[in-house]
């Protein structure tokens, strides 16, 4: 087990995850972006939500750690954050034993 002087950092780190979770919208933007990078633009034509509305979605991501923008000329490249999404799901599921072994 992890030592208690990390412990504060790693739950608002947590919270931060699962804050950016808890939102459809956020988890459709996920979803998407697990099929490949896409600029602002294009995320925005996939959904019937305004520019500023899913840019707000993709800060909280970004903040949560779940996606890497990268800028591109004009445009603002999205793609998800395969490693840490992943990592943060064995740090928190793997604190309950019911789920270790399905982490193996």
């Amino acid at each position: 087990m992890e030592g208690l002087n990390s412990q504060p950092a790693n739950n608002r780190r947590m919270t931060k995850v699962f804050k950016a979770l808890a939102d459809g919208t956020r988890q459709e933007i996920l979803q998407l972006l697990e099929e490949h990078s896409y600029a602002v633009g294009e995320i925005v034509a996939k959904f019937d939500l305004s520019q500023p509305t899913i840019s707000r979605h993709l800060s909280v991501l970004k903040e949560a750690d779940l996606v890497i923008d990268q800028r591109r000329g004009q445009n603002v490249i999205y793609r998800l954050n395969d490693s840490a999404l992943a990592a943060s799901m064995r740090q928190f599921f793997g604190r309950f034993r019911s789920c270790q072994e399905v982490l193996r």
